[in-house]
C-alpha cells in the first residue's frame, strides 16, 4: 500500500488501473493459498515449498524495480502475491505437526510475528523510498529473500518432509475426500472462520469512516484509534493461543466472538475518550487475535498428512466470502446510516459464537503424533 502513490505517479495510472492491479493481486493470492496446501501435502516436501515461496517473492519484487510498463506490473505484482500466499499452508502445517500439544501457542507466535513484520515493513519501505527511490527500495527485497532461503536450507534441511513413502494421487485424493471434504466439523469451523473474516473486513472498511463522520474525530485521532485496534491484536496472539491449548478452543472461541460482537455494538454508543479506546482494545483482542485458535482447531481434527490442504481449505473459505461484507455493509450504511455497517459486523460475530456451540472438539486419543504421519 505504501508503494501505490509512487506507482500511480511514475506510471501515470488512473484509480481504475490501480483497482485492477489490486484486484488481480487478491485473486492471485487466493490461488496461491488454495494450491499450496494440496501440492505440499502431496509431494511431502514442505520446506522446499517455503524456499520456492521466498525465492519467487523476492525475485518478483526485484523485477518490479526494473519494470518499465504497466503491463509488466499486471504480471509481476499478482505473481508476487501468489508466491507470498504460497507460504502460509506449508508453514502452518509444519508448525502444527511439530508441536501438536502446543498448537495454539505455536500458531499464535507465528501470527504475532507476521503481524509485527507487517507493522514494521511499511516504515522500512518508507525510509528506503525516501532516501533511495521506490525502484531501489523494491529491488532490496532480493537481499532478505536470499538470506531467508539460506536459513531455511541450512536450519531446516529435512524438516517438513511429510511422508517419505510414495503416495499415489488416488490415495491422496481419497484421504482428502474422506478426512477433509466429508468432515462436518471442519466445514463448521471453516464457516466460523469465514464469518470472522467477513466481520474483520467490515471493521477495516467502515470503522475509520464511522469515527470520522459520526464521532467527528480528526485524522490524527482516527489514526490513533486504528493503531490501538491493530496493536491490541498483534501481541496477544501467543497468549490466546496458549490459553486455547490449556482451557480448550471451543469455549475460548465462543467467549471471543461474543465479546467482539458486543464491542462492535458498543462502538456505536461510545463517545470519544478512554471508554472508546478500551472498547477498541477489546475488539482487537477478541476478534483479530483469534485466528490462530481457529486454525489450531481445524488442524486438531484432521490427520497431519493433509494439514497443509486443511489450511488452504480454511483460507479459501475466508477469501471467497470476505468480499461480501463490505458490499452489504455499504448498502446498509447508505440506506440506514454507517452504524448499521458495524451492526452487521456484530451480527456476524454473534452468529459465529452460536455456530461454535455445535463444534465437536478433538478427542485426545485421536491426535496423531508427527511420527504417525509417515
Amino acid at each position: 500500500m505504501v508503494l501505490l502513490p509512487y506507482l500511480k505517479e511514475d506510471y501515470g495510472l488512473s484509480f481504475t488501473q490501480i483497482g485492477l492491479l489490486i484486484s488481480l493481486r487478491s485473486v492471485s493470492g487466493a490461488v496461491g493459498n488454495a494450491t499450496s496446501g494440496l501440492i505440499g501435502d502431496f509431494i511431502g516436501r514442505r520446506t522446499l515449498m517455503l524456499i520456492l515461496s521466498i525465492t519467487g517473492l523476492g525475485f518478483c519484487w526485484g523485477l518490479i524495480g526494473f519494470a518499465e510498463t504497466y503491463s509488466l506490473l499486471l504480471i509481476l505484482i499478482p505473481l508476487a502475491a501468489f508466491f507470498n500466499n504460497f507460504w502460509h499452508a506449508p508453514a502452518m502445517s509444519i508448525l502444527s505437526e511439530a508441536y501438536p500439544e502446543r498448537r495454539g501457542l505455536t500458531l499464535g507466535i507465528h501470527g504475532a510475528a507476521a503481524n509485527l513484520g507487517q507493522s514494521i515493513s511499511p516504515i522500512i519501505l518508507g525510509f528506503l523510498i525516501t532516501f533511495f527511490g521506490w525502484r531501489a527500495a523494491v529491488k532490496f527485497n532480493i537481499t532478505p529473500a536470499i538470506l531467508t532461503v539460506l536459513l531455511l536450507a541450512l536450519l531446516l534441511p529435512n524438516f517438513g518432509v511429510l511422508h517419505p513413502r510414495k503416495r499415489t494421487g488416488r490415495e491422496f485424493m481419497l484421504l482428502v475426500k474422506n478426512q477433509l471434504l466429508k468432515n462436518k466439523t471442519l466445514f463448521s469451523i471453516s464457516l466460523v472462520s469465514a464469518l470472522r473474516t467477513m466481520g474483520q473486513r467490515g471493521i477495516e472498511t467502515f470503522l475509520a469512516l464511522f469515527l470520522a463522520e459520526n464521532l467527528g474525530l480528526s485524522p490524527a485521532w482516527v489514526g490513533a484509534c486504528i493503531s490501538v485496534l491493530t496493536v491490541s491484536a498483534t501481541f496477544p496472539e501467543p497468549l490466546i493461543g496458549w490459553l486455547s491449548d490449556h482451557i480448550g478452543r471451543k469455549h475460548l472461541l465462543a467467549l471471543s466472538f461474543t465479546v467482539s460482537g458486543l464491542s462492535a455494538i458498543a462502538i456505536t454508543l461510545a463517545k470519544p475518550g478512554a471508554l472508546l479506546m478500551i472498547i477498541l482494545v477489546l475488539l482487537g483482542f477478541f476478534h483479530y487475535s483469534i485466528r490462530p485458535i481457529i486454525f489450531a482447531f481445524a488442524l486438531d481434527i484432521v490427520p497431519p498428512q493433509i494439514g497443509g490442504t486443511t489450511v488452504s481449505y480454511v483460507f479459501t473459505w475466508n477469501q471467497s466470502m470476505s468480499a461480501i461484507a463490505p458490499f452489504v455493509g455499504g448498502f446498509l450504511a447508505d440506506a440506514f446510516g454507517i452504524e448499521f455497517a458495524l451492526y452487521l459486523t456484530a451480527l456476524l460475530s454473534l452468529t459465529a459464537a452460536l455456530l461454535v456451540g455445535i463444534l465437536k472438539p478433538r478427542q485426545k486419543d485421536t491426535v496423531l503424533s508427527p511420527q504417525s504421519a509417515t
